[in-house]
């Protein structure tokens, strides 16, 4: 791990949203172990943060002050954020430090309105325009460490005895805002997910998540009655203790933050395909990637839009899967597991973002 100047300070702010909390823990592991002095700024929102980065500014506007963190000199080196809620925070902690702290924000709705940023960090399979302070990096930062998840294991043994293992675990998404996931979907991966159980001998374990839904859980369940199953209302959440006990995963392809989880949990990791769906959003954002294609003045009044936050570029999740598998992170699921097929470690090269 790359060591930074053991006399840095950083803040790093929790919004409360589970997808950036994991981020949030991620940054502050790999911080920790180069040398940062890191503290946890929790911070929660009022409705004003509809309002947007661009109209908010590096304003507290958007600040819930009765459920946050007081925040107050002295000012550290630099505040980090995640997501679409702590843009205006960062940017207030740089303007109340008269500009001694940078502002760094993670995530493709942190930093894509880069105006006051010092730096920004989005997965390159999002397709921003170049920004000379914006980084793409592959994964996005994770909580999962070795540590966590002998934690998560210790407090929750026996989910997967390993007298009938080896053990298979499907980790499925569910439809978001630009990929379907339905219950034929998930009939189909369940099936496929059985199938290799059984090839390999062992058994399979299914855990859903908050964006699944009832239809989705319940076709998992027809389709692999014999799979223990672990529904997203499970609580406390046994993903971590599910990835330490597993042996193999396989995780639908709409799940940035899941498939970075079981890369980062040392094992055999494959990503299913999910289809594009339609929507006014995704019909306005992929219009506009069509007729950024085109140059010129076209395309500088389309980066113009992305600039400012007001759409932004289309993902492509199979380009993310491609990515990973070309750094040999991942494997591409066409249909059969490989318990040897390890994936190779990744560096935080956001870290060294950091450094330079």
């Amino acid at each position: 791990m790359m060591s930074l100047n053991s006399n840095f300070r950083a803040w790093l702010i929790t919004d409360g949203l589970p997808g950036n909390e994991t981020q949030i823990r991620g940054l502050e592991s790999a911080l920790k172990q180069s040398g940062v002095d890191v503290e946890l700024k929790a911070l929660r929102a009022n409705r004003r943060h509809i309002l947007g980065a661009a109209l908010l500014g590096s304003s507290g506007l958007s600040i819930n002050r009765a459920r946050s963190d007081v925040l107050k000199e002295p000012w550290p080196d630099f505040v980090i954020g995640s997501g679409r809620r702590s843009g205006p925070w960062v940017r207030f902690v740089k303007r109340a430090s008269e500009g001694k702290t940078k502002a760094v924000m993670f995530g493709q709705k942190g930093a894509n309105f880069m105006s006051g940023l010092d730096l920004g960090f989005v997965l390159s399979h999002w397709n921003f325009p170049f920004h000379k302070n914006r980084k793409m990096i592959l994964l996005p930062p994770t909580g999962v460490t070795k540590e966590r998840l002998e934690t998560a294991s210790t407090q929750m043994p026996g989910l997967l005895n390993p007298a009938v293992g080896p053990w298979l675990l499907l980790v499925v998404g569910g439809r978001c805002f630009d990929h379907s996931f339905g219950p034929e979907d998930a009939t189909k991966i369940a099936l496929q997910a059985v199938k290799q159980a059984e090839r390999l001998g062992g058994s399979l374990a299914i855990i859903s998540s908050r964006r699944s839904g009832v239809a989705v859980e319940q076709a998992l369940i027809t389709a692999a009655p014999e799979a223990i199953f672990f529904p997203a209302s499970t609580q406390p959440s046994p993903l971590y203790a599910l990835f330490a006990q597993a042996d193999a995963a396989i995780i639908t392809g709409d799940s940035e933050s899941m498939i970075a989880e079981a890369i980062m949990a040392d094992i055999p990791t494959y990503i299913t395909s999910v289809s594009p769906r339609g929507s006014l959003r995704m019909t306005i954002e992929r219009t506009a990637a069509k007729v950024h294609r085109l140059g010129g003045v076209f395309a500088w009044g389309i980066e113009k839009f992305w600039e400012a936050g007001m759409i932004m570029p289309p993902r492509n999740l199979d380009q993310m899967t491609e990515n990973l598998v070309k750094a040999k992170f991942a494997h591409r699921f066409t249909g059969t597991i490989d318990l040897e097929a390890k994936p190779k470690t990744p560096s935080f090269d956001f870290v060294k973002g950091l450094v330079d």
